[in-house]
């Protein structure tokens, strides 16, 4: 899927592609009105509140009111029409059959996910917002292990949604799986790491495998990996005198921006300064 590919509505912001996902933002737009089929499956995560009115697949035209933190499911080739004022902002993921298919897979479903689920029926909130905020914030949309996780937490929404059932996981990874996981990092950390490669070295799915981390760890992957990034760009910064923007792409930050304010969060302050300090 091509990060550069554009979505069938007016829009302004920015996307990235993570091979068959591609996550992104939509800004509001003034007096919408679109008319389409998508050739990809998309998830989207609003970030205002809005009304319109809007045509899905075989229903009948609707006026609804969609509250910031809800979502919808629309899958490739339904037919959408919709009218607003003024549209709310969204951030979306978009995704092709490989990964819907993988993630049925992994969860047993045999109803494949063909209907589409508008944004009222979840009715989601404050917890949605919080992680559309979050991604927003963040460089780079969140990075790839973000999206795919994120991905994976609307997908089962949806799924729970239409009432399927999976096993609820209690159990973490072990010591020795979380131990090749961490060698395994330390060894790929300038890579793009994904959560696909880190669940295939533990041997788990996709799904299970972020909650069955965290249990071990208390942390999702995202931030033990930015840990490990962190760790190797201080290391860096006191071995030499290599430039910050080098020691970013050395480590694995999609830029030095990203390092920076990784850096502040996790160290208490920056690249720079922290150089100074350890080399008086």
């Amino acid at each position: 899927m091509n990060a550069q590919r554009q979505i069938p509505w007016p829009r302004e912001g920015k996307s990235l592609s993570h091979g068959d996902l591609t996550v992104g933002y939509a800004a509001p737009v003034e007096n919408l009105e679109t008319e389409c089929v998508l050739p990809f499956s998309i998830i989207a995560l609003q970030q205002n509140s809005f009304i319109a009115e809007t045509e899905l697949g075989s229903r009948k035209q609707q006026r609804i009111k969609v509250n910031a933190g809800d979502f919808g499911y629309i899958p490739k080739g339904v037919w959408q029409k919709t009218r607003a004022k003024k549209s709310g902002g969204y951030l979306y993921l978009v995704f092709d059959d490989t990964l819907r298919e993988r993630c049925e897979q992994e969860l047993g479903i045999v109803d494949p996910l063909y209907n589409p689920i508008d944004a009222t029926s979840l009715e989601r909130g404050p917890q949605y917002t919080a992680l559309m905020n979050d991604f927003l914030g963040s460089d780079g949309l969140g990075g790839r292990m973000r999206s795919e996780a994120l991905a994976s937490l609307l997908i089962c929404e949806i799924l729970n949604f239409r009432g399927a059932a999976h096993e609820n996981v209690r159990i973490g990874l072990g010591k020795s799986k979380i131990a090749r996981i961490t060698e395994y990092v330390d060894e790929h950390t300038e890579e793009q790491l994904s959560l696909a490669t880190l669940a295939q070295i533990a041997g788990v799915s996709v799904f299970h495998f972020a909650r069955m981390f965290k249990i071990d760890t208390g942390m999702t992957p995202h931030k033990f990996v930015l840990h490990h990034r962190v760790k190797k760009a201080r290391e860096m910064l006191e071995m030499g005198d290599k430039a910050v923007a080098e020691i970013a792409y050395d480590v694995g930050f999609s830029s030095q921006s990203h390092m920076i304010s990784s850096f502040k969060r996790y160290v208490g302050t920056s690249p720079g300064r922290y150089r100074k300090i350890i080399q008086k």
